[in-house]
């Protein structure tokens, strides 16, 4: 099944934001070294792979703190 990985970061104290989409995870792993939750340094967040398709399924890749 083909996926979508995308990061996600949160932004404030209740929200988070998609950060951005990849294709493949090898991407998505670099582009976390630039990303971050907004109390943490560069390269933490969450990646998450997403499968196309109705009822896809979402599945957490990563999930990066300090």
């Amino acid at each position: 099944m083909k996926k979508i990985y995308y990061i996600e970061c949160t932004v404030s104290e209740t929200r988070s934001s998609i950060q951005g989409y990849f294709a493949t995870l090898e991407d998505a792993k670099q582009a976390l070294k630039s990303c971050c939750n907004w109390w943490a340094p560069n390269n933490t967040g969450k990646i998450y792979s997403q499968e196309f398709g109705l009822n896809g399924k979402v599945e957490l890749i990563i999930d990066k703190r300090f």
